[in-house]
């Protein structure tokens, strides 16, 4: 029973790297340029920095003194439905500092926008950048699962102060729902099944004692 119980806990591991192997293969990364202001879709106050970047291509930066929303990208929201987006990007900051009217902060925002005039907002990180900083990782998701399809899908950046704010390396993740669903279901059964496997031979060696007793 020991040797079924290993058996079960190895194809347990191969199945679910199938199952990931499975997941993976349906997911997609879009990268968006930030190099370029012709790609950008808010051009005014926004400039294009060549020498503070991740990757040597260049990075976008904002010299704010109001509250600005900087429109990056619109992918067509029709690829979208019933999706898991995780929208990603490089961060820094410089000098960014609250006024009376401001916080003091800087983030990323994801909406995706439906033809009933309906939005999906998420933003990230969940601590935004503020004050001077080094490059930092920033994310937010969104779960396309409402059942229709979004009209459009926005990458923004959200400045609320005075400073200075670089973005860079902006990508957008998708996976689709139904994959997801799938693999992490997958895993509950195995475990389900291999707990109750366990239970039973606990059993069986509780009842070969008591047996032996006799």
């Amino acid at each position: 029973m020991i040797k079924a119980l290993y058996l079960i806990m190895l194809v347990f591991l191969i199945s679910c790297g199938l199952a990931y192997k499975s997941l993976a293969h349906g997911e997609t990364e879009l990268a968006f340029p930030v190099s370029n202001l012709e790609e950008i879709i808010t051009k005014s106050g926004v400039e294009i920095d060549r020498e503070i970047t991740t990757d040597d291509n260049g990075s976008i930066v904002i010299n704010a003194n109001n509250p600005i929303t900087v429109e990056l990208f619109e992918p067509n929201g029709k690829d979208f439905k019933n999706k898991r987006l995780t929208y990603r990007a490089q961060m820094r900051s410089e000098n960014l500092i609250a006024t009376e009217d401001m916080r003091g902060i800087s983030y990323i925002e994801l909406i995706a926008q439906f033809p009933d005039g309906e939005e999906l907002v998420s933003r990230g990180p969940r601590v935004p950048i503020s004050g001077t900083t080094d490059w930092r990782s920033a994310e937010t998701v969104l779960y396309i699962d409402k059942g229709h399809t979004p009209e459009k899908v926005k990458l923004n950046l959200i400045v609320e102060g005075q400073g200075k704010v670089w973005l860079d390396a902006v990508k957008l993740e998708v996976i689709p729902l139904r994959l997801n669903y799938l693999f992490w279901g997958h895993i509950v059964v195995w475990l389900v099944l291999i707990i109750y496997i366990y239970d039973l031979l606990k059993k069986n060696r509780q009842l070969k004692k008591e047996l032996e007793a006799i």
